[in-house]
């Protein structure tokens, strides 16, 4: 006698399934963020690079014309006193599914040695993964309206949403 399986054990396998990738990809998404902090913090520009969305990296020429861009900035912040200390994130938002790709945001918090002190920054990132959940690559939404995002990324779900951003307090 075959034994078949009754039709709503299948519907709780797909969620029970579904739940996990996206569980999974949060978790991509945190870990790969904090690698991308480590990376600027460190100096690795090229690593840093690599999380950055490819349109983004492309507009900069290149993934060496980026790094040579961050090199000259970072030695010129040094010069007048600054420097980056930190980087941490929040939690990422919902992951939301949007054509071919899945999109979150996540606050990033920026400690920077000013020569009174420190200043800290929060600003908002859109992480972007084309592969389900894998990798992220991430853009920064400082200074930018939903209108301008939604030009350079003609892919942005509706339901992404961008706080109004704080202005940096000095310690």
């Amino acid at each position: 006698m075959k034994f078949k399986l009754p039709p709503f054990l299948f519907f709780v396998f797909a969620f029970l399934t579904s739940n996990a990738q996206v569980k999974e990809a949060a978790q991509n998404l945190k870990q790969q963020s904090l690698k991308m902090g480590s990376a600027f913090i460190g100096g690795d520009y090229r690593t840093f690079a690599h999380y950055t969305y490819p349109l983004i990296l492309k507009s900069m020429g290149g993934a060496s014309k980026m790094v040579a861009i961050l090199t000259k900035g970072t030695n010129d912040m040094r010069a007048q006193g600054m420097n980056f200390n930190n980087i941490t994130f929040d939690e990422p938002s919902k992951i939301i599914k949007s054509g071919n790709e899945l999109q979150a945001t996540i606050a990033q918090h920026t400690d920077i040695k000013v020569p009174n002190g420190r200043a800290v920054s929060t600003s908002t990132l859109i992480a972007i993964s084309t592969d389900n959940g894998i990798n992220w690559t991430f853009i920064e939404t400082s200074n930018k309206d939903m209108s301008t995002l939604k030009k350079a990324l003609p892919n942005l779900s509706s339901s992404i949403r961008i706080p109004v951003p704080l202005p940096p307090g000095t310690f």
